[in-house]
């Protein structure tokens, strides 16, 4: 390709060193003024600088392409380089990781001739388009870049479309963390390991290999199939779900759980991650060890594993009814933390029975009632089978530890029913319950709609994290 005068809307490069200026000297301002800003405008300024980083690292990624289409490496006579990435590190000062990858980029986000009447598309069309709009940043474009490369051997045309459609989506609406483990699930999905091996070398590969005792421990390798590890990981898990504890012992369980979480298997085994937690509180890899032999203990009884999903632990908490449902109602009494208010009664009450009690004069228990609002374990499979994990957009913690939210509560007349359900974790059913977010039933799929200082448009949002399947499937029917 020729070299021609590179012009930006009738102006020449000095348009950029005009800019270049604008910003040093807005640098410059906003390190010495930031601290008398109050906080509003701090946080203007912080996602119009992203906005600016976003445009700027596209602008990279194309002029990387245009050095690569001018053979400005191989054409320039003053020095000789052997490829454009060499040329970007003399001319630049970056690194050739960095050079290749901008070069990467820009051979998958652009057509084959840039501009206004490109006659052929981009190997990926959104992605680019998603950049060229600043909607994405550089991070983000290479995560969905690299993870697609990773399945291109694997994957249809179709699957690659979904993946590409479904992978910008979620980097427009979301953060990259996310991203990144939504990336890994889709290769996980498209591109299983290669060829399954057979049922002859799982078996000659499997067992629980005895390595002997050291310093007092005696150390077990347990080679498992997929359906023992869901048993043995299930059975596990009772003594490290967050849903079986109480206090902070809870919020601290699903947070671990919900960093990095890439798969319910990886969260399950992964016990290398519990640098700063409590001395008083059983790491993770003690947890799930204490659960394995808990649930051996009570298989020895006689009396059978707990069922995963099951009949729901029981908080008593004393409240008159009328009190229940009004915001301004008396405070109840729980065992254990003695008074709790009516707001953090109905939390409670949410995901628990109801058992209603006839008090008599005296306090004498006259009538117990049966429990009137639990979801069933018929409906929460059906939950289960649908939503997969919890709900809420962007959260990656598994079914087995998520509780069944009535999206119309059952206070305000909420019905008991899969439609009217949702899964949420534990940390999520509070932040629905402080009432910002709100949830709607769309032809029978939960769908969230933000908080206006989150969303401005308020746009209704899904978890696509528990979605590939689907849209793998949706890929193949088409």
């Amino acid at each position: 390709m020729a070299a021609g005068v590179l012009t930006l809307d009738g102006k020449d490069v000095s348009f950029l060193t005009e800019v270049h200026a604008d910003l040093l000297s807005h640098v410059q301002k906003f390190e010495a003024d930031y601290l008398g800003l109050d906080g509003a405008k701090v946080a203007d300024a912080l996602v119009e600088i992203e906005k600016v980083s976003k445009i700027v690292e596209h602008l990279q990624v194309v002029a990387a392409r245009a050095v690569e289409d001018h053979g400005l490496a191989t054409n320039n006579q003053q020095d000789s380089y052997r490829s454009t990435a060499d040329y970007l590190r003399a001319k630049i000062g970056v690194s050739r990781s960095e050079a290749n990858r901008r070069l990467r980029l820009g051979k998958d986000l652009l057509p084959e001739v840039p501009g206004p009447g490109a006659s052929v598309e981009a190997p990926m069309p959104v992605l680019g388009a998603a950049a060229s709009a600043g909607e994405v940043s550089g991070r983000a474009v290479t995560i969905i870049r690299n993870a697609m490369d990773k399945v291109r051997t694997v994957a249809t045309p179709q699957q690659l479309k979904a993946m590409e459609e479904h992978l910008t989506l979620q980097a427009i609406e979301s953060d990259e963390d996310v991203l990144r483990a939504l990336a890994r699930r889709w290769e996980n999905v498209l591109d299983q390991d290669g060829q399954e091996p057979t049922d002859k070398i799982l078996k000659a590969r499997q067992g629980v290999f005895l390595r002997g005792r050291r310093h007092g421990l005696h150390f077990l390798e347990i080679g498992a199939t997929d359906e023992q590890f869901e048993h043995l990981i299930t059975a596990m898990n009772t003594a490290t779900n967050p849903r079986v504890h109480g206090g902070d012992d809870a919020n601290g369980l699903a947070a671990t759980a919900e960093v990095s979480a890439d798969s319910a298997s990886e969260a399950a085994i992964d016990g290398d991650g519990d640098g700063g937690h409590s001395p008083d509180r059983p790491t993770r890899a003690q947890g799930l060890l204490d659960g394995l032999v808990t649930a051996c203990r009570v298989a020895l009884a006689g009396d059978g594993l707990p069922a995963t999903g099951g009949h729901r632990p029981q908080v008593m908490v004393t409240i008159n009814y009328r009190d229940l449902l009004s915001d301004l109602g008396h405070d109840g009494h729980s065992v254990f933390a003695q008074q709790l208010s009516a707001s953090s009664i109905r939390k409670i009450a949410c995901d628990a029975d109801i058992l209603p009690l006839v008090l008599g004069g005296r306090g004498q228990i006259l009538d117990i009632g049966r429990s009137q609002r639990l979801f069933p374990p018929h409906m929460r499979r059906a939950l289960v089978a649908r939503d997969k994990g919890c709900a809420f957009p962007d959260c990656t913690i598994p079914a087995t530890w998520c509780e069944a939210h009535h999206i119309v509560p059952w206070s305000a007349g909420g019905t008991t029913n899969v439609r009217d359900g949702v899964l949420l974790c534990l940390r999520h059913h509070h932040v629905i319950h402080e009432g910002n977010w709100s949830i709607t039933s769309i032809h029978g799929m939960p769908w969230f709609r933000p908080p206006k200082y989150r969303d401005p448009s308020q746009r209704l949002r899904r978890n696509r994290y528990w979605q590939v399947e689907e849209a793998v499937h949706d890929a193949l029917a088409s």
